[in-house]
């Protein structure tokens, strides 16, 4: 078992690292496009059946590979979303920081947003996350991906009911960035359904 996941992780840093070469050069050109769907599917199975280790390495690695909405999209369309946003509820709190950080890379293109958006587990997951706690290191990504989400009044809603406004009050407290903007948009709702009420 610990061969297996070490020979996973070997590989899929050899083949970022193969990656990372190839983006040094200007552009998005067709043999980096090739290159890049031949290690989409190593990022895929290593996120659906790797080691804990594995899946954190492969999330750490669509953070650097996604440097162009591009190569977003196509991680979007190569099925990585769900998977990372299962991760989220990993017990490691290095790993469900790079699966925030990687949703948070990957939701700044509009058909990963609305794939986060439909997932029934994405607005839960993401605000367990922001935990005040010091041990918990993904807030900064959870603010961020809750902030991309509140466009949608299901999602608000949610966030709503699973305590967001209490966490946000307390990390505006620790200058957590957009936490405040956050927090502005969810009272208005809030507000709002409460005057359609009466």
């Amino acid at each position: 078992m610990f061969e297996k996941s070490l020979n996973e992780l070997i590989q899929l840093n050899s083949s970022v690292a193969q990656f990372g070469v190839q983006q040094s050069n200007q552009g998005y050109n067709e043999e980096r496009k090739v290159y890049f769907f031949s290690l989409l599917p190593r990022l895929i199975h290593v996120l659906r059946s790797g080691s804990l280790g594995a899946q954190q390495a492969a999330a750490s690695a669509i953070c650097r590979v996604c440097s162009s909405s591009e190569t977003k999209k196509l991680v979007g369309e190569a099925g990585c979303v769900p998977l990372l946003i299962k991760m989220l509820e990993a017990k490691s709190n290095s790993a469900r920081e790079v699966a925030a950080q990687a949703i948070s890379s990957l939701v700044t293109v509009s058909q990963n947003c609305r794939e986060v958006k439909r997932d029934d587990k994405s607005v839960p997951n993401l605000v367990q996350l922001l935990d005040p706690s010091p041990h918990n290191t993904a807030k900064k990504y959870a603010v961020f991906c809750l902030g991309s989400l509140s466009s949608s009044k299901k999602c608000k809603k949610l966030m709503i009911s699973y305590g967001a406004i209490g966490y946000l009050k307390k990390l505006i407290e620790m200058d957590i960035p957009g936490a405040k903007k956050l927090l502005e948009r969810l009272e208005r709702g809030k507000l709002r359904s409460l005057f359609m009420r009466k």
